[in-house]
């Protein structure tokens, strides 16, 4: 074999290679591009057929004012028994909430020593509005805003007389339920014009991969197929973005109600374009490769 042929076929070799990379890198850029747009058009179409509510909150301040016409009060105190807890006074209605997390430090205020686990919020819904637009009718009393406690407690401490869960109790787990974040319990007590205070409880919403996860092995069983607990928070409503505001660590989302559940195609063919675009593109600036003919 002649000499100089078989160096022309070592040297057109590496060109080669990298034509097939840049090809694959343009592919790849085309590819996102693509599916980035059609992305981001399906995303629009689904908040505009989807109407999901949108609340804004407004942490409170004071610890004695006035709502609905009736006196609120809010203080902290200690029960019959030594216990700390927070009275809280609604014209002729009381409530007294057990404090899951003893203060460690004399902060200035209620708000401030309790905010690891309690929460009081005035609250709208201000969809198809802006923030200035918000506050506009806010002020023109257009809308006229609620008002709700929220308090958290973490599996393993159950201070209510009634637990409404059978599974939670402080003999089976005695840490502050970091590692089992959906079994949190929250208590919305909200405050209603007619002068009553309006008690529900409820459990973050079980994590997207714990509730497949589940489905999963009922399904290898030949079990019926698990549902999701009556008593879970539901996204979108006003319950769960109050129960954020007193969440450190919130659980993942539950997928069955976002906005990329509409993403089709769009999404894979978009990350597998990054990746592959990625790849190619180091390939193709990579040095040429040095063999023992191309050195001879």
């Amino acid at each position: 074999m002649d000499t100089k042929t078989e160096a022309t076929r070592v040297n057109a070799s590496p060109k080669k290679g990298r034509t097939i990379w840049w090809a694959l890198f343009a592919l790849s850029i085309v590819a996102i591009i693509i599916s980035g747009i059609q992305l981001t058009k399906r995303i629009g179409q689904y908040y505009q057929e989807v109407d999901h509510p949108l609340f804004a909150y407004m942490q409170v301040a004071s610890t004695d004012f006035t709502f609905a016409n009736r006196d609120l009060t809010l203080e902290e105190m200690l029960d019959d028994e030594g216990n700390p807890i927070i009275e809280v006074g609604f014209g002729d209605e009381r409530l007294r909430l057990d404090v899951v997390y003893p203060p460690k430090h004399a902060l200035p205020t209620l708000f401030d020593r309790q905010r690891e686990w309690f929460g009081m919020f005035f609250f709208a819904d201000r969809s198809g509005m802006t923030l200035t637009e918000f506050q506009q009718r806010i002020a023109t009393d257009e809308i006229r805003p609620r008002l709700a406690i929220v308090t958290r407690t973490p599996h393993g401490i159950d201070p209510v007389k009634e637990p409404r869960f059978d599974s939670i109790g402080r003999d089976e787990n005695i840490t502050t339920g970091e590692m089992e974040r959906d079994r949190y319990r929250f208590d919305f007590y909200e405050f209603k014009r007619d002068g009553t205070i309006e008690h529900e409880i409820k459990r973050f919403p079980e994590s997207a991969k714990s509730f497949m996860r589940r489905r999963v092995n009922a399904d290898l069983k030949g079990e019926p197929e698990p549902q999701r607990a009556d008593d879970e928070i539901h996204e979108y409503t006003w319950q769960y973005g109050a129960a954020l505001k007193v969440t450190n660590r919130p659980p993942g989302i539950t997928l069955e109600k976002q906005a990329l559940l509409n993403a089709g195609w769009t999404l894979p063919v978009a990350a597998a374009g990054f990746l592959l675009g990625i790849v190619a593109f180091f390939f193709a600036i990579a040095p040429a490769r040095v063999t023992e003919e191309s050195v001879s």
